[in-house]
């Protein structure tokens, strides 16, 4: 980014924007058009002081022309160009090649909103299921039809920033020592059930009755 705001000779598009940022990079409009605002602000500051301005009498003179100037590509945004605001872009205009580039926020798309439900879901699921890794577990959830729709546009890697894989292979440790204590578990039933299978008989055996004696004198 640093290279590309001090290359002075890369081409510029009708915005003022040189090309390699704006194609690479997805910028908002409404950085764009402060970036060009601020940089017509930066111009006039430079002719200003050109003229035999003194820098302190051009900061509040620009200042008061662009500060709180809402923006048309968005109204609810407004330029906060204080004089003490102002000299820093103009001297971080100064320093990146004076161009538009120079003025550009170092700028992050938000993360799209993840459901608490959904991602609580998530987690049940991966504590009732053995599962490789995140990823794995994150498909295979995905490919279920009451989670398509949700976790349509949700890559991993925000899975990864809201639910942390160590936590998750703790979870996939204990369902391993679980499934190791179930099977020690079941072995002992079975012992026990062969033990008595062979010790006792299905059914309790039959009890002898005395015949009574019928003789009569």
């Amino acid at each position: 980014m640093k290279s590309l705001l001090q290359n002075k000779k890369s081409r510029v598009t009708d915005s003022g924007i040189p090309v390699g940022i704006s194609a690479g990079i997805q910028i908002p409009a409404w950085q764009t058009e402060r970036a060009n605002k601020l940089h017509r602000a930066c111009r006039r500051i430079q002719n200003a002081l050109a003229g035999g301005e003194t820098l302190t009498k051009a900061l509040r003179r620009v200042s008061r022309s662009y500060h709180h100037r809402a923006l048309k590509s968005d109204p609810a945004r407004r330029l906060q160009l204080t004089p003490p605001t102002l000299r820093r872009h103009f001297k971080q205009w100064n320093q990146y090649g004076r161009s538009p580039a120079a003025l550009i926020l170092k700028y992050r798309a938000r993360l799209p909103y993840i459901p608490r439900p959904l991602l609580i879901r998530f987690v049940e699921f991966c504590a009732a299921n053995r599962l490789p890794s995140v990823k794995v577990a994150w498909e295979k959830f995905s490919m279920r039809k009451q989670n398509a729709k949700q976790t349509r546009g949700i890559s991993y890697g925000q899975i990864c920033y809201s639910f942390s894989a160590a936590v998750f292979y703790l979870m996939q440790k204990q369902l391993k020592a679980i499934e190791a204590a179930r099977a020690r578990l079941d072995q002992l039933r079975f012992k026990a059930i062969a033990d008595i299978t062979e010790r006792l008989p299905e059914r309790p055996p039959r009890r002898r009755m005395k015949k009574e004696s019928n003789y009569q004198i």
